[in-house]
């Protein structure tokens, strides 16, 4: 019996770190390829103020009750020295994320009180509650993942330092020092950063830390919470969201816990068809079940630390009860702000907006970090936990890959619409990709505006300047055969900013074979260029098999563009040309007119 215990817990070893391991490809593959790669939703709002304002008054402004002051130099950044290019961003965001993964599993590895099974799925719950991606919606976004993990990496190490503030410690000053530094990180990269204050407190509580370390992290958190007020506001409200007080009708408790539930629930029912799932996960009540058992659980595994200010030696157990309590203060701040900033009659949807799941992902992972740890002293529980931890990252397998293909699917739309402001063309349908948070077309148009006069995001290239020249004035009038082949017609017709007739022209394009051009003009029969087009960097099937399990819509798997016509006239002949490297291929794909269908008699 022996020997096979040892067998199992080896093979369950093995498992986990394969696990582990795959995961956290799979979510930085994921990431990348999924990316926001144009400006997007709320830094619309954000960038038209900073575009108009110095730098440190885009600092110091709060945004819709969030001061971004830390993340704000690195967009800040993105915009003065890379054009305004979200690769930046991204790549800051992901290596925050990735710091927060190395500061919260540091204790894991610490911790002497439990064994390497214990560590090794502990890494696995880790990396699971970061790079699960139904927390895609922060983590694909350079901007707000920079706000979110800035937010989240300070935290950590917050709760990282926060032991060695005992009394006789001979780390007690610069922990000190470091602990309030990454309190003040937290609270001004993002608003449900100042739950930070709160959170260091209990546990400091629990510590039993001198009265004068208490104090002092009472006196750095009302600090910042003075500083919060007194920061001058920028607020921008959407469209849809009405400033009121819930009615009576709907109790508030329960979306806190629908709130708390919504990442199980979520995890649940995309096990099913994809047509069933949304409507499935606002109807059904386990995410109202799972929240508040959930919290339950939570109330258990924290009361009774702070109550009788247990102090173990269990870095893990730590970590965990830091996990839970820091989230919960985020996610009831949250709900806070939720019922006195929405009628009640938009409170159940909100409890599953997938922006609440970057945090309570990381509730759940606190949970389970607590339940390994107390597994140890019970031998009845620790298999069934190890098995739970263990068949993690299969239960929440469907969403992680089908929110990664929706959000890469989501990437070439946004490319799409990209090219609606680079040749100037107003295209309702297609624009809306890019409205998040119901921020209203009208402000992407005019931040477009701006972006265009300085040369940044979608305009940094220039493609712009290329509408209205003449083949024989671009590139020198150099041309060369490249073997251009495809197919593309009028999608459907639009309007030019300045009320113009314009057209979409949706098609395909490949050229020496099997090379997809990256950039392609629209000329009319006079050789004047009167459109652009982008195409989107195709997926390969390889990765489409090995990653999204074959369920990218052909669209981003294959070479298929969107680009526009200006001053459409149907009467003209429209063709095609790719303008790589520097010419012009000398092949032409012909604009179809649009398939028409035929009068009913």
């Amino acid at each position: 019996m022996h020997k096979f215990a040892l067998v199992a817990e080896r093979a369950t070893q093995i498992c986990a770190t394969v696990a582990a391991f795959a995961f956290l490809l799979s979510g930085i593959v994921y990431l990348y390829l999924g990316r926001w790669t144009v400006t997007h939703g709320d830094y619309f709002a954000i960038y038209d103020f900073c575009l108009n304002h110095t730098s440190l008054e885009c600092a110091l402004q709060t945004s819709n009750d969030h001061s971004l002051f830390f993340p704000s130099f690195l967009w800040l950044t993105d915009l003065r020295f890379f054009h305004g290019n979200q690769l930046p961003l991204f790549l800051a965001g992901l290596s925050l994320l990735l710091i927060t993964v190395g500061l919260l599993l540091v204790p894991v590895w610490r911790d002497k009180t439990v064994g390497l099974t214990a560590k090794i799925l502990s890494t696995l719950v880790v990396i699971v509650g970061n790079f699960w991606m139904a927390r895609a919606v922060i983590t694909v976004s350079g901007g707000f993942n920079c706000e979110n993990s800035l937010t989240m990496a300070g935290a950590a190490l917050a709760f990282l330092l926060l032991p060695s503030m005992c009394a006789g410690s001979p780390r007690l000053l610069p922990a000190t020092l470091i602990v309030v530094c990454a309190g003040f990180v937290a609270s001004f990269s993002f608003g449900g950063g100042l739950a930070i204050w709160p959170t260091l407190l209990l546990l400091a509580w629990r510590l039993r830390l001198p009265k004068y370390s208490i104090g002092l992290l009472a006196a750095a958190g009302l600090t910042a919470a003075i500083i919060f007020v007194l920061l001058p506001g920028h607020e921008w409200v959407s469209q849809q969201t009405s400033r009121s007080l819930p009615s009576a009708g709907y109790v508030p408790v329960i979306w806190l816990y629908r709130l708390l539930g919504s990442p199980f629930s979520f995890a649940t029912f995309r096990w099913g068809p994809d047509k069933f799932f949304r409507p499935s996960v606002v109807s059904s009540e386990v995410a109202l079940c799972a929240g508040a058992l959930a919290l339950v659980l939570a109330m258990l595994a924290v009361l009774p630390q702070i109550i009788r200010r247990n102090v173990n030696k269990s870095s893990l157990e730590w970590t965990g009860l830091a996990l839970i309590v820091f989230n919960l203060i985020v996610l009831f701040l949250a709900f806070v702000s939720a019922i006195v900033g929405v009628t009640g009659r938009d409170l159940p949807s909100l409890a599953f907006a997938p922006r609440y799941f970057f945090w309570g992902t990381l509730f759940w992972t606190g949970l389970l970090l607590v339940a390994i740890q107390r597994a140890q002293s019970k031998r009845w529980l620790r298999w069934p936990v190890y098995l739970t931890a263990l068949a993690l990252p299969v239960l929440v397998f469907p969403a992680h890959y089908k929110e990664a293909a929706y959000w890469r699917t989501t990437r070439w739309n946004a490319e799409s619409a990209a090219a609606t402001l680079v040749n100037g063309v107003r295209d309702e349908q297609i624009i809306r990709v890019l409205d998040l948070g119901g921020i209203g077309p009208e402000l992407i148009y005019r931040v477009a505006e701006q972006f265009r006069a300085r040369r940044l995001d979608m305009f940094a290239d220039g493609l712009q300047d290329w509408i209205g020249l003449s083949e024989a004035n671009l590139f020198g009038g150099r041309h060369e055969p490249e073997g251009l082949k495809g197919q593309c017609r009028v999608a459907t017709l639009v309007q030019c900013d300045n009320g113009a007739p314009a057209a979409r022209v949706f098609g395909q394009a490949s050229k020496h074979g099997q090379s997809i051009p990256k950039t392609l003009v629209i000329v009319d029969p006079t050789g004047v260029v009167r459109g652009v087009a982008r195409s989107s960097a195709p997926v390969c099937p390889f990765i489409n098999r090995t990653f999204y399990l074959g369920k990218l819509p052909a669209k981003v798997t294959s070479n298929w563009f969107v680009g526009y016509i200006r001053d459409y006239d149907p009467q003209l002949q429209y063709a095609v040309r790719s303008a790589d490297n520097g010419a012009l291929s000398e092949e032409r794909i012909p604009v179809k007119l649009p398939v028409t269908k035929p009068a009913k008699p």
